[in-house]
């Protein structure tokens, strides 16, 4: 459901009210991915940086754990708080373990807003709003490409991030429900047992913890172990991050996937992964728009400062690409 927050309640919830000269302030507002050496949040710091460029009194402050690290994001965010910065945008790793951050910012009188990975429903009254993907259509939309090309169901892995991670597990909901035809009551979902003619591989989800070189050893292993297996599914690029390798790993299963005996379908449509799909070594990807949350986290925070109003949630939409329009699927 969407809700507006407006000044009354900005001001009263954050004790933030911008006083007279406050316009000549530069804002300093920090995006905090889950990790900086993944290519997905590189984009997210370009929209950022575009922000800054376009906002004469804000400063992108694009920082976050080198690696995937949740105890390392934590303390980052809990840094941020220390110096005071003017409000904070972050993809969480642990979504329970940075809502109780939340509660330090929002006593500090710092606002905050989630990006590409939200709070869980309990705890969502912790931040101002998120800005990203609706998630579970991710999950759903990777299934209903699983389903066109293997409508009689058939075995499947899922490979996910963190196992705390709420955007994945709802994308893991969104596939399990959909191959199903079932609706779950919380994510990740119901584990596929025959259900609808689909049945997770035993070994499977796995978990990645945004490991790449991890994901692709992970996808060689269940490859190698179900030679049969109908569909392999991550919920994020993970393997494909790292496309050299994974290309090494789907040349040696070819033969089954150019005849779509065993379906690569995945999330996300970086370069180098729409290049994978245009080679024919995956049959689908679900791709968010990264760009697009960094450059508005930025417009939304100032918002807030200024009392404006702000939707909660603020979804950025999705591409879903196939091999019928690789050249024509991506947004802007």
């Amino acid at each position: 459901m969407k809700r507006s927050i407006g000044l009354a309640i900005a001001a009263a919830v954050l004790a933030l009210p911008l006083t007279a000269g406050a316009q000549d302030k530069t804002f300093t507002f920090a995006l905090v991915p889950k990790a900086m050496n993944n290519p997905f949040f590189d984009l997210a710091r370009d929209g950022c940086k575009k922000a800054e460029a376009e906002l004469a009194n804000v400063e992108c402050l694009y920082i976050g754990p080198g690696e995937h690290t949740e105890q390392e994001q934590i303390q980052i965010v809990q840094d941020l708080i220390t110096r005071r910065v003017d409000g904070i945008a972050v993809a969480p790793s642990n979504a329970p373990a940075m809502a109780r951050i939340f509660q330090a910012a929002k006593a500090a009188g710092i606002p905050t807003i989630t990006w590409d990975s939200d709070l869980l429903e309990r705890d969502k009254k912790m931040r101002m709003t998120y800005v990203g993907t609706k998630n579970y259509d991710i999950g759903v939309n990777l299934a209903k490409l699983a389903m066109q090309m293997k409508p009689g169901g058939g075995s499947i892995c899922i490979q996910s991030g963190g196992a705390a991670a709420a955007n994945h597990n709802e994308r893991m909901q969104g596939i399990r429900d959909t191959l199903s035809g079932q609706t779950s009551t919380q994510p990740p979902g119901d584990r596929l047992e025959n259900a609808n003619g689909w049945t997770e591989v035993d070994g499977c989800p796995l978990y990645t913890n945004d490991d790449f070189p991890l994901s692709v050893q992970q996808m060689a292993d269940i490859l190698a172990k179900y030679p049969k297996l109908d569909a392999f599914v991550p919920t994020g690029g993970f393997p494909q991050f790292v496309a050299k390798a994974y290309r090494q790993v789907a040349d040696k299963h070819i033969d089954r996937i150019r005849s779509k005996n065993t379906l690569l379908v995945v999330a996300d449509t970086l370069p180098m992964q729409m290049d994978i799909l245009k080679d024919g070594l995956s049959h689908g990807q679900v791709g968010q728009r990264p760009y697009e949350m960094g450059y508005r986290a930025m417009f939304i925070l100032k918002d807030i400062l200024e009392g404006k109003q702000v939707a909660d949630p603020i979804y950025t939409g999705l591409d879903v690409c196939d091999e019928t329009n690789a050249d024509s699927c991506l947004s802007g």
